[in-house]
């Protein structure tokens, strides 16, 4: 028995093992040559998909529909097919048949269409079955608002004029009218920045529903960009007005002016001026048994990020 197992192991070690396994392999390669190099008929299973469809109809049963060729070639197109098969391209453009309910494909139409995908050396002997019906619903459209969630914290003295504009601002979507109609915003993903102090120039992704694949969205991002700069805070003594008072009535209010401060960019503090601003009691929003009104701030320049009245009561007395 030893001398046996040492005589294998002799024999595996020695090169003739290796011609001999060389060999081997070369002949089983001539061999799968030349069963490829043949034409065979086989039938090969096809996915479709679908394009080109109205942005109005969304179809119920896509994926459930196949093909299946049956056609002639070389072994090497099969075994290309076996490997990777791709999706078969059927297009609403192209002769279908419509109904109030359901899209008609026939191969018997658009038979070229399909020949033209596959190579020149490639014979289709027939296509099965030869009817595909897709079944559809009505679409809905609509724009919706993107809404930006935000928590953005400045360096000391520094701010946005105007904001942080979304490019787009809105978002166009398409899918059947129940689940659109649920649909009133689309928010981002949150944006967390700190310490900002300057401009903002980024993208971000949006939070949209992945649970129903019917629905399609123009956009999955949007652009955010916002000026970044320097602010500073004044204040004016701005006139009180008070309208809405009774033609029988004569008042006499204190103070006739109130302090307004605001906070506006550093560049345009200058041009900030405060006839620009309009401080006003409305007498018909008093409350009885008091004797003074509220003012209140109800034009200010654009220039002005923010503003308010620092003196909150203005007092009245009625004369004869």
């Amino acid at each position: 028995m030893k001398d046996i197992k040492s005589r294998f192991l002799k024999f595996v070690k020695s090169k003739k093992i290796n011609i001999f396994t060389l060999f081997l392999l070369l002949s089983f390669t001539i061999l799968v040559l030349n069963k490829l190099s043949r034409t065979f008929t086989n039938t090969i299973t096809f996915s479709v998909k679908t394009i080109n469809l109205p942005e109005t109809y969304v179809v119920l049963n896509d994926s459930n529909q196949k093909l299946n060729i049956t056609f002639k070639t070389y072994g090497f197109k099969f075994l290309r097919y076996y490997i990777s098969k791709p999706d078969l391209i059927l297009d609403y453009n192209d002769k279908l048949h419509l109904t109030d309910s359901s899209f008609a494909w026939s191969s018997h139409r658009s038979y070229s269409k399909i020949n033209e995908q596959f190579d020149k050396d490639i014979d289709i002997v027939s296509v099965l079955p030869d009817t595909l019906v897709f079944k559809y619903d009505e679409n809905a459209t609509k724009d919706v608002p993107v809404v930006l969630q935000k928590n953005i914290k400045f360096s000391p003295g520094f701010d946005v004029l105007n904001g942080v504009s979304m490019t787009p601002d809105t978002v166009h979507i398409v899918g059947p009218e129940k689940i659109v109609n649920n649909i009133k915003s689309i928010k981002t993903l949150p944006l967390e920045l700190e310490d900002v102090h300057l401009d903002i120039d980024q993208k971000i992704g949006l939070e949209l529903p992945k649970a129903n694949k019917l629905i399609t969205f123009s956009h999955n991002k949007v652009h955010l960009s916002a000026k970044v700069e320097k602010f500073t805070e004044g204040t004016f003594n701005i006139p009180v007005t008070i309208k809405n008072v009774p033609p029988n009535l004569s008042l006499k209010f204190y103070p006739k002016s109130v302090s307004v401060s605001f906070y506006t960019n550093l560049s345009g503090f200058n041009q900030v001026q405060a006839k620009d601003f309009k401080v006003e009691c409305d007498y018909e929003k008093h409350v009885d048994n008091q004797s003074y009104l509220v003012p209140e701030l109800v034009a200010q320049p654009e220039a002005v990020k923010s503003a308010k009245i620092i003196h909150q009561k203005v007092e009245f007395i009625i004369s004869e």
